[in-house]
Parts: structure tokens; C-alpha cells; sequence
């Protein structure tokens, strides 16, 4: 089991990313997005096209961190897309279920 930070804000983007990328292109989407930088104490979590691995990334006090979770059956059931939004605030507590299995 994963000892995650406690998050204050999560996000999740809305379109499968390709799982390869990494924090520089985190950031820029981030920005692009939500037209802020990350900041300590928020998690940003993606999803491939088939929904079956999770990306999450976060900043803490060393650094930024990237975790992979891969679901080979069944994938995983995420919140619905909102229309015309990019990425959806998520509860932090959904984010610590998912990593903690």
C-alpha cells in the first residue's frame, strides 16, 4: 500500500493522454488548461484511451512525483466528461482509493 500525501485539490483530465509523457508535459497542460501552475498539495490524474492505466502527478516537498497504476481487467470507472471542460476538480479521497488498492 501507497502512503500518498494528503491532497487539498484533485483534477482529472477529461482526454486519454499517452502514458509516455511526463512532468514537462503534465505542467504545459496543466497551464494550457487551468491557466495555473502546479502547486504542492494538488494531484493531477490521466487516463489512457483505453482507461485501463492511471497517471497521477504531484509536487511535494522533494520534488514532483509520477505514480502508474494499470488495470489489466476491467479498467477503471472515472467521472463522467463534462462538456467543454478539459479537466474536472475530483474529490483527493477518490485518488487515495484508487492508488491505495
Amino acid at each position: 500500500m501507497l502512503d500518498l500525501p494528503k491532497f487539498k485539490k484533485a483534477y482529472l483530465y477529461q482526454r486519454p493522454i499517452n502514458m509516455r509523457w511526463g512532468e514537462n508535459k503534465f505542467v504545459l497542460l496543466y497551464e494550457e488548461q487551468l491557466g495555473v501552475r502546479p502547486q504542492m498539495g494538488e494531484a493531477l490524474l490521466f487516463f489512457n484511451a483505453k482507461r485501463d492505466c492511471l497517471k497521477l502527478f504531484f509536487r511535494d516537498a522533494l520534488g514532483s512525483n509520477e505514480l502508474q497504476k494499470i488495470m489489466p481487467r476491467g479498467g477503471f470507472m472515472l467521472p463522467a466528461p463534462i462538456a467543454g471542460q478539459a479537466s474536472v476538480e475530483i474529490m483527493p479521497s477518490l485518488v487515495q482509493r484508487l492508488f491505495s488498492r
